[in-house]
């Protein structure tokens, strides 16, 4: 059994490749397909390798989104958020505009059960290096997302999306 590659090196080993390639990639980006990859550097490249196939001279946060089916940070915030207020016409309307964009339905209910994990740690005082689904920066975010949900809600929610997702 071999570890995870820690995701700085994964980052550091995509922007290598892109570099080389004479292409342009947000440090945002690079992350996003770090994290995807869940610790598999060949994952991620062929990630990469994806999004070169398009031609792009830049790669953005948007482009791996649109690949991925994946929902972006700000628009997953929102729907977390919504959640959290208990506010479901605002939570439809997310999930409406979500689909709009193109989003996977799956990927979004993935996106949110690791957001809610990553929740969790913030919510018992783990630090941001702990987060294996969101980038640090959201650390304050999903700290107060965390606290105002509190531990037992957040496990029952991830409890019922985790049922949805094997249904």
């Amino acid at each position: 059994d071999f570890a995870g590659i820690h995701l700085p090196s994964i980052v550091a080993r995509l922007a290598q490749i892109v570099e080389a390639e004479g292409i342009a990639a947000e440090p945002e980006a690079l992350a996003i397909l770090a994290r995807r990859a869940n610790g598999s550097m060949r994952d991620s490249q062929s990630l990469l390798e994806q999004l070169l196939a398009f031609g792009e001279r830049k790669i953005t946060a948007a482009d791996v989104h649109a690949m991925l089916g994946t929902a972006g940070e700000a628009r997953l915030a929102d729907l977390m958020a919504h959640l959290a207020e208990r506010n479901l016409p605002a939570v439809l309307a997310d999930l409406d505009a979500a689909l709009a964009e193109g989003v996977d339905v799956g990927q979004l209910l993935e996106q949110l059960l690791g957001s809610l994990r990553d929740g969790l740690t913030a919510a018992i005082g783990c630090p941001s290096d702990t987060f294996l689904h969101t980038s640090p920066a959201e650390h304050p975010r999903l700290s107060a997302l965390g606290r105002q949900l509190g531990v037992d809600t957040i496990l029952a929610m991830m409890q019922i999306i985790d049922h949805t997702l094997q249904r």
